[in-house]
């Protein structure tokens, strides 16, 4: 499968690779998505960088956590009528090296989620770590109706979605 990883930290152009790499097995309890959209958040960013210095040590990586995709298949115990499946997906590099950056990717079945038609793969793809965390932000405490909410950082992802 096509793929993009680094193998050393430091700025796109200087570590990023573009290849072929081998397709995942899908495992019991996960789905393989192909996927179509790829999201970047600040923590793709700081890893490549360099701020988990440990990242490496077992070898190369597939960067990204959140994506949008199609379900082509599920791992043993999965439920194969979601294959041909529109998702989105957060948390794929959730303790693994390979992320969304990649023709395919197998994750955790319970992190990939419907996503309806009309919507774009382009917003499935960036319905993870920001939206998510937008959400808690807001609603952590409960209920918001009726009460004023100050979001502050409102020109970033994650403050971008808390305000609507």
């Amino acid at each position: 499968m096509k793929a993009a990883w680094f193998e050393s930290f430091g700025a796109p152009k200087d570590t990023l690779i573009i290849g072929e790499q081998p397709t995942p097995l899908v495992g019991p309890g996960e789905v393989m998505v192909r996927i179509k959209t790829t999201g970047v958040n600040p923590s793709d960013v700081k890893k490549r960088a360099g701020s988990f210095p440990n990242l490496l040590d077992a070898g190369l990586v597939i960067p990204h956590s959140d994506g949008a995709g199609i379900i082509e298949a599920v791992g043993e115990g999965g439920d194969s009528s979601r294959i041909g499946e529109r998702v989105w997906i957060y948390q794929a590099q959730f303790g693994r090296r390979f992320g969304s950056a990649a023709e395919y990717v197998a994750i955790d079945a319970s992190r990939s989620v419907p996503l309806p038609e009309p919507v774009s793969f382009e917003v499935g793809a960036c319905l993870g770590i920001p939206v998510m965390t937008a959400h808690r932000a807001v609603f952590a405490d409960g209920d918001v109706k009726g009460k004023t909410v100050l979001v502050t950082g409102g020109a970033g992802r994650v403050g971008y979605y808390a305000i609507q």
